[in-house]
């Protein structure tokens, strides 16, 4: 019985040591705030604001010379429009099969052919074929100049069709086009022909070749799908034969000629001329963003250069925003500023097409971003920026955080922009992306939820 007790004496001395062991690693968070005078505490604060106009803009050009897709095909969407493609582009031969030889002596003709794959993406309506024609450009175009979406192919091509062909569905293996048209001979014939020295130096080769433009047909369907090519992708090949000596008797063998679109190792201009028509749509009073203009119901955001949404901040919301600092405070810090972009209509469809990312632009012609859309920090830094921009496909809107743009505009707001453009990422720009939003004027409103510190 004895030795019961003294167990339970010691199981209840340990009990009270752990105890007080515990309660002396209690934090006491207010510890000292007593100590700070009134005129130096902070104070964190969340509110709303309500403000957010939004109308819509297209920017003033797309460069398009820098994409590694030529674009080729017309669609048709019930919302976007009419999209419609061509494009141009260079060629360099890259290798012969007998070297220095190159055609070597008495060379005869014997084929021509193109070939190129399609990405496994395209916009619109791949069900539908498809006709398309090569031309020869007879305008050259510069390696180191910039081209633009709207570069119209029409008068720098010659009349003569090179060579012709259908595309449907999304074909997965490689597509040869046979350029054995009477036109496409005449083209093989001078692709042999090495008098003037057009193989020894880019110049010369480009003098005399100065490309192909690829086109649909007019007799092709606008509501059909525009696809995208790799120029890596696209290479064409002219087999010939050469004999062993200058009385074409006896055949030595047969040459392959290989002639590269990539401008990777070759210095090859491309373009591609990409339209939009938003005539036959409810997209309407594109680049009406004057603060007198009526702000939309909802916000277009397309990719390839064509509608975007332009935001603008009130009066109202930049006055009730510098209003949050008052007496007894002097400064504000703002914590977040998140500002929620809603898909209209919520579906796999939409999902499906829509950018998994949007970006915040002062000038959306030249990419020129926001602060806190800072993609060349994000991407050199290996970092996600508090901007956010991804699509939240369980709530179905695109998180933005708004807050170094907003604080510029506390701290100077007559001078800070209180304007911007919501477009898609500048990853995305090449994409087939299309994404419609709740914007300004629908019910409910934009509103900037914001977290904020007041500093005396």
């Amino acid at each position: 019985m004895n030795s019961f007790f003294r167990y339970k004496r010691s199981f209840s001395v340990i009990a009270v040591l752990v105890a007080v062991l515990f309660s002396c690693t209690k934090v006491d968070n207010q510890l000292g705030e007593d100590l700070i005078p009134d005129d130096e505490k902070m104070k964190v604060f969340v509110d709303t604001l309500y403000g957010v106009n939004t109308y819509l803009m297209q920017p003033d050009s797309f460069a398009t010379s820098g994409l590694t897709y030529g674009f080729l095909g017309s669609c048709v969407d019930s919302v976007f429009g009419k999209t419609s493609a061509a494009f141009c582009s260079q060629f360099m031969m890259s290798y012969f099969t007998s070297g220095e030889e190159m055609f070597g002596i008495a060379p005869v003709f014997d084929s021509l052919e193109l070939r190129f794959t399609v990405n496994a993406t395209a916009l619109g309506d791949t069900m539908k074929v498809q006709k398309f024609n090569v031309y020869e450009l007879d305008t050259l175009l510069n390696y180191d100049s910039t081209y633009y979406a709207d570069f119209d192919p029409s008068n720098k091509i010659k009349d003569e069709v090179i060579c012709s062909f259908e595309l449907t569905g999304l074909p997965s293996s490689e597509i040869v086009v046979k350029m054995d048209s009477p036109n496409g001979l005449k083209f093989a014939q001078r692709l042999m022909d090495t008098t003037g020295g057009c193989y020894t130096g880019d110049s010369l080769f480009f003098n005399r070749f100065k490309g192909f433009c690829f086109m649909p047909d007019e007799t092709s369907p606008q509501d059909a799908a525009v696809y995208r090519i790799a120029f890596s992708g696209i290479e064409m090949v002219l087999y010939t034969r050469n004999h062993t000596d200058e009385s074409a008797t006896a055949i030595k063998d047969t040459v392959q000629v290989y002639y590269s679109f990539d401008n990777t190792y070759y210095y090859t201009g491309r373009v591609s001329s990409i339209k939009h028509d938003y005539s036959q749509t409810q997209i309407q009073n594109i680049g009406d963003t004057l603060e007198t203009a009526t702000p939309l119901d909802y916000g277009y955001i397309q990719s390839l250069g064509g509608v975007a949404t332009f935001v603008r901040f009130t009066d109202e919301f930049v006055d009730e925003l510098c209003a949050k600092v008052k007496d007894p405070y002097k400064s504000i810090v703002i914590n977040k500023a998140s500002l929620l972009w809603p898909v209209k209509n919520i579906s796999p469809e939409a999902y499906s097409i829509a950018p998994s990312r949007l970006g915040a632009y002062t000038d959306y012609t030249h990419f020129t971003n926001i602060l806190d859309y800072d993609y060349t920090y994000e991407s050199s830094s290996n970092t996600t920026l508090m901007f956010d921009g991804y699509l939240n496909r369980t709530f179905g809107r695109y998180p933005t955080d708004l807050s170094i743009f907003l604080q510029e505009l506390i701290r100077d707001p007559e001078n800070s922009p209180r304007t911007f453009v919501l477009g898609v990422d500048v990853d995305q720009t090449s994409e087939f992306n299309q994404v419609v939003l709740k914007t300004g004027a629908s019910d409910p409103p934009l509103r900037v939820a914001l977290t904020y510190t007041l500093i005396r």
